[in-house]
């Protein structure tokens, strides 16, 4: 790993835990303006007061909005997008890593969706990324998900750890994926997989506390953390969200800490 690449990565990941607390903001594209995410400048301001370790945005955001927080959260630069449900297989290059360079950002990320005929296309262009990243000394994370055309089951266990382990064959250094339903079945894809595995949270539940408890199976496994959305800048008090997943992950606390955390600062 050059010096570059190994910097970064210390940037973004957590110096007490060695794990990852990032917020993805990039859903607009994706599924539309989402309630939450209307007001970006707004909503970025209070995920960010809680201290994240990073957030996950697309470049025009991240050009025009996130220069307040340089230096205090680290910045992935989002290349790829998927829209449902216009394209909802097929996550198209929309920027490339010397634009992540220009914008001063810590990690590049790509989203794939295997288990189609478009993944074919998006390996090879996950593979050229990966190539020019390790040229750049950038870190490469990726939102790989089992849930083309062809998958009857994306929660599927064995389909899960096919994706993970595509992407740590091509480079990837951390991957965000899809949780198969229970402790005992992720621990094959962590087992799969020798890059880093973190959680998505589109599938956690519709509670606060379901995130919580699906963020503590997880590290109980070797989780090395979580890129949340919805959950938390979908919740009345993102600040408080953050500051309980910190505590979850960086702490080590148990469910009902890190809730009492959020209650505390629910407010």
């Amino acid at each position: 790993m050059g010096v570059g690449k190994e910097i970064r990565l210390a940037r973004l990941l957590n110096e007490k835990s060695g794990r990852l607390l990032a917020i993805t903001m990039d859903h607009p594209i994706t599924r539309g303006v989402l309630p939450g995410l209307e007001d970006i400048r707004g909503v970025l301001e209070k995920v960010c007061a809680g201290g994240p370790d990073a957030v996950t945005l697309q470049k025009g955001i991240a050009r025009n909005w996130f220069q307040p927080y340089a230096g205090k959260v680290a910045l992935i630069m989002k290349s790829t997008t998927y829209s449902i449900p216009y394209h909802p297989y097929y996550d198209t290059p929309v920027a490339d890593v010397e634009e992540a360079v220009i914008l001063g950002a810590d990690a590049i990320s790509v989203g794939m969706i295997v288990g189609g005929p478009e993944q074919a296309a998006q390996l090879t262009q996950l593979g050229k990324i990966s190539k020019e990243a390790d040229k750049l000394g950038m870190p490469l994370v990726a939102h790989i998900y089992p849930k083309g055309p062809m998958v009857t089951d994306s929660s599927d266990a064995d389909r899960i750890a096919y994706a993970v382990r595509a992407g740590a064959e091509l480079g990837v250094d951390i991957i965000k994926t899809i949780w198969s339903g229970s402790a005992d079945t992720f621990q094959h894809v962590i087992d799969s997989c020798p890059a880093k595995v973190c959680l998505a949270g589109g599938a956690g539940g519709n509670e606060l506390i379901d995130y919580l408890q699906l963020t503590r199976d997880g590290l109980d496994i070797g989780l090395a953390g979580v890129t949340f959305g919805r959950s938390v800048w979908g919740d009345a008090y993102p600040t408080a969200v953050v500051l309980a997943l910190k505590a979850l992950i960086h702490d080590d606390l148990s469910v009902d800490e890190a809730m009492a955390v959020y209650q505390a600062h629910a407010k």
